[in-house]
């Protein structure tokens, strides 16, 4: 039974990231996403429901219209794929066999999430709304600590006021605050530095948003996993638009303080430091060059000739899904 209601729950979400879609799509046009009827992009014309199956009309037309023949966005069936499956791996993690409220605000986690990333990729673009409403959802989520696990409460004074209240709310908001405020003051710091927008301030409000969902702790975590997550994808794009635009001294101080860190990283696991002097001088040179290479990839942002930016939101909400499927 359980795998008929994944399956079943697998339904459900191709059928959301068909909703899912339209929110995207007409965030930018911005169309009504409950009173306009469902039509092609580029011919206008009304679709019937066995225009908007799942996957399988998109399948069925060859990625093409039915009406004018133009090609369909692979978009479409990907984000219908995807919801599919997130929905499905929620359901057998968290429902324990059963539909509950912590599935269903779960669901509605992720499907913010998954518009948040197609917004970005697609247009470099968060919408707040979206923020705010998994911001919400996340403080009432913790409030009534409704993921069963076991939460301290807590007595808090609020103007005069002594209200008890789950000690994963006080962890939702330090997570909404410190997760925005994080983001924020590097976002501006970075805009200060180079007087180029290098991140976008719809990252904090992403992080900001899952903090109050998973709390400070699992936004830490977040975090650190975006970082690996971004800059896997970023980093071979860098190299190889630094390369097309013959920065060659940028990716020589770049490929010297990678290999020094990972020499320096070998010593500690293998004690080869003799000495506590011969070690810092180590760790010096290592600070040294990852200085320099700051210095140069500030000049090359300033001189407008850095890769184009990557969106940052994105590894934010897979970081966020790790976390939920793997912790």
């Amino acid at each position: 039974m359980i795998l008929f209601w994944t399956i079943y729950a697998f339904i459900i979400g191709l059928c959301v990231g068909s909703f899912l879609n339209v929110v995207v799509l007409r965030g930018f046009t911005g169309e009504s996403i409950v009173l306009s009827p469902s039509h092609c992009t580029k011919c206008n014309h009304k679709l019937a429901w066995y225009d908007n199956i799942p996957v399988l009309s998109f399948l069925l037309l060859r990625g093409k219209c039915r009406y004018c023949n133009e090609k369909i966005s692979p978009q479409y069936p990907l984000v219908e794929l995807f919801t599919g499956l997130i929905f499905a791996g929620i359901y057998y993690k968290y429902s324990g066999g059963l539909f509950n409220w912590n599935t269903l605000f779960l669901w509605a986690a992720a499907s913010l999430c998954i518009v948040m990333t197609v917004t970005d990729i697609k247009e470099k673009v968060i919408f707040d709304i979206h923020a705010y409403i998994l911001a919400v959802l996340g403080l009432i989520y913790n409030f009534f600590n409704i993921n069963g696990e076991n939460s301290t409460k807590i007595g808090i004074w609020i103007l005069g006021h002594k209200i008890t209240v789950y000690q994963s709310f006080i962890y939702s908001i330090l997570g909404l605050i410190a997760g925005f405020a994080v983001l924020f003051i590097i976002t501006k710091t970075a805009k200060l530095i180079t007087k180029k927008d290098c991140f976008g301030e719809g990252d904090a409000y992403i992080l900001g948003a899952l903090g109050a969902f998973f709390g400070i702790v699992n936004a830490i975590v977040i975090l650190l996993l975006s970082i690996f997550i971004w800059g896997g994808l970023a980093i071979p794009v860098f190299i190889y638009k630094w390369f097309r635009a013959k920065e060659y001294k940028l990716l020589a101080s770049i490929i010297l303080f990678l290999i020094a860190a990972l020499l320096f990283w070998a010593g500690e696991m293998l004690n080869i430091f003799t000495s506590d002097l011969f070690r810092w001088f180590t760790y010096l040179l290592v600070a040294a060059l990852g200085l320099n290479c700051c210095r140069l990839l500030i000049a090359s942002v300033k001189n407008g000739n850095s890769a184009t930016m990557i969106p940052y939101g994105p590894a934010l909400i897979f970081g966020a899904f790790a976390v939920v499927f793997l912790l």
